[in-house]
């Protein structure tokens, strides 16, 4: 007698892996439910002699419920709500050609993100960079200043980040080392004169002042500057909160005109399920995300098998982070 285990999202798909890769006569000895994750099943077959099931039982399939088995594990520990999670498992459960876990996953996240990754080049509006205090607007855009300067594009960088005590002087710092002036913006009217001054530049990038979504007041203040200048509001997440929490932040911003997101920290948060049950309850396009204290490299474009890489390292130690190189690649 054989037995074989297979790991699914769901009972359906269990079955359908135990009929494709054992057989219609095969026994179900046992079912498992694995909280948050889906389902185990052990199977028996008696071995016919005149039909050799070798061949069958060496596919992928057992490969693949490992890598599932593998990836869902590693959603779990990346706190990625319930949700959320039993959709990439319900994905990944459907995929029949992956030789890997990050590979499985990376296709579940195509299926549900979509990946916009920051324009490198020209820019018909101003990127403005907005969110809550302490998430990382300011280093953003010295990075993405720093990037688009490398990349021998004119940029001009503007802020409307005058209350902060500090606030123009840190972004200051920045522009100086690149040879950029910085645009002070001081009021909602100002904007408007500030990007026609500019409009020679390849990227302009604004970094806004800090807002708190829960205060209906800099909302207001945050939504009329945007109205007052042909702009991207890009919205500036870091890494290592509650989900819901991040998911309330990121419908507020949203509903100011953001459609991408940012995400950053990645260098010291290893759980990643606030930012992307963030996106997802926001509709947000995931596009780009800072994993190093680097200023010059730190920008990097996320992608599907990007994020499967930082979700899942290619070491298989369950606390292991991503290097940035790894990444990268």
């Amino acid at each position: 007698m054989h037995l074989k285990t297979f790991t699914a999202a769901t009972m359906t798909e269990a079955m359908s892996l135990v009929k494709e890769h054992m057989g219609p006569d095969a026994i179900i000895v046992s079912t498992q439910d694995i909280p948050g994750s889906g389902v185990r099943l052990t199977a028996a077959l008696d071995r016919d002699p005149e039909h050799d099931f070798t061949s069958d039982l060496a596919t992928s399939a057992p490969l693949r419920a490992d890598f599932l088995e593998y990836a869902t594990n590693a959603l779990i520990r990346h706190n990625l709500p319930e949700r959320l999670r039993l959709r990439l498992c319900d994905l990944m459960g459907r995929e029949k050609k992956a030789t890997s876990a990050q590979q499985l996953l990376a296709t579940a996240l195509d299926e549900i993100f979509d990946f916009a990754p920051l324009p490198e080049k020209n820019t018909p509006r101003a990127l403005a960079f907005v969110g809550i205090p302490g998430c990382g607007k300011t280093l953003t855009v010295a990075r993405a200043a720093a990037r688009a300067v490398m990349k021998k594009r004119k940029v001009a960088v503007l802020t409307t980040d005058c209350k902060r005590a500090g606030g123009i002087a840190q972004l200051e710092a920045f522009t100086k080392i690149l040879k950029i002036n910085l645009g002070v913006i001081k009021s909602p009217a100002d904007f408007l004169p500030r990007i026609e001054a500019v409009r020679d530049a390849d990227i302009v990038l604004v970094d806004t002042a800090s807002s708190n979504p829960f205060v209906a007041s800099e909302m207001a203040l945050l939504k009329s500057y945007l109205a007052a200048a042909p702009c991207e509001p890009v919205l500036v997440c870091a890494a290592g909160g509650d989900a819901d929490e991040t998911a309330d932040i990121a419908s507020a911003f949203a509903d100011c005109g953001s459609s991408r997101m940012v995400l950053t920290r990645l260098d010291v948060a290893s759980r990643l399920g606030g930012v992307l049950f963030g996106a997802d309850s926001a509709n947000l396009s995931l596009c780009n995300v800072t994993m190093t204290s680097q200023v010059a490299d730190g920008l990097t474009a996320i992608s599907p098998v990007a994020l499967a890489k930082l979700l899942i390292p290619a070491s298989r130690t369950a606390s292991a982070k991503p290097s940035f190189s790894e990444v990268v690649k």
